[in-house]
């Protein structure tokens, strides 16, 4: 049997289907199952919308969720199927329904992919599956958030217009917040608790162009009294790396 087809299996097994396709599993509103896969391509930053292209072409189907458009519908919703950079290589988040979507990309078995003019067999490094209950916490949870891009043309000049450190930080704090209800609408989630974020430390201030648009990025430390998944992205872009969210391991959850 082919690697790919037992990945397919696999993540048969973890979207709760018999091979008749039947749901052994029930799941609640909050829980989100989420696929994160790493591949042993070496990728610079700025490949990932090339990375992306090559995969989209790969998939037999043309599935919508893997590039949130069809040539002349866009699909303006949370994306599902991300695309980022873990440790100098390429990877894939798969989110809800974006997890039985990637199936058909590994049973197809085909990962020769083409990156410009480079012409390479893509190859599973590691595979990694998840379920979060997304609940309010009883204690605030720890998050690093890396490649952040909480600023728009209207709140970057609010934001240089700002003199003090702490009206900045709440300022940030606001947006995160946002950018975490936005999350959670995008996945069909809506809390009944109040959302809060504190931001511990940020460093990394700098800018970054994204279709010839000049931006800041942030990397960051905050505190929210929630439990999100890993590794999905969060704010502008975060379907190609943008906003890569990881919780701190000494977090009791």
């Amino acid at each position: 049997m082919r690697y790919a087809e037992v990945q397919y299996l696999e993540l048969r097994k973890f979207n709760g289907k018999t091979h008749n396709g039947l749901n052994r599993k029930k799941e609640t509103m909050t829980q989100i199952k989420t696929l994160t896969i790493r591949f042993n391509l070496p990728l610079h930053h700025s490949e990932l919308p090339s990375f992306r292209g090559a995969i989209i072409a790969a998939v037999p189907s043309g599935n919508l969720l893997f590039h949130n458009h069809d040539g002349t519908t866009l699909r303006y919703a949370y994306p599902l199927i991300q695309y980022k950079l873990m440790g100098g290589k390429a990877a894939i988040v798969c989110i809800g329904e974006g997890v039985q979507a990637m199936a058909e990309l590994l049973a197809d078995g085909d990962f020769t992919i083409n990156i410009g003019n480079r012409k390479t067999e893509l190859k599973i490094e590691s595979i990694s599956s998840g379920e979060t209950d997304v609940r309010q916490s009883p204690s605030p949870l720890l998050y690093h958030l890396r490649g952040w891009l909480p600023l728009n043309e209207t709140n970057h000049a609010l934001f240089q217009s700002t003199e003090s450190m702490v009206g900045r930080l709440h300022l940030l704090e606001q947006i995160l917040t946002g950018n975490i209800l936005s999350l959670l609408k995008g996945l069909g989630i809506f809390i009944d608790f109040h959302l809060q974020t504190v931001i511990t430390d940020y460093s990394a201030v700098r800018p970054v162009n994204y279709k010839h648009v000049c931006l800041t990025s942030m990397d960051l430390c905050f505190k929210a009294n929630i439990l999100l998944p890993e590794h999905v992205g969060l704010g502008k872009h975060s379907s190609i790396g943008a906003g890569l969210l990881t919780k701190e391991k000494q977090n009791n959850l």
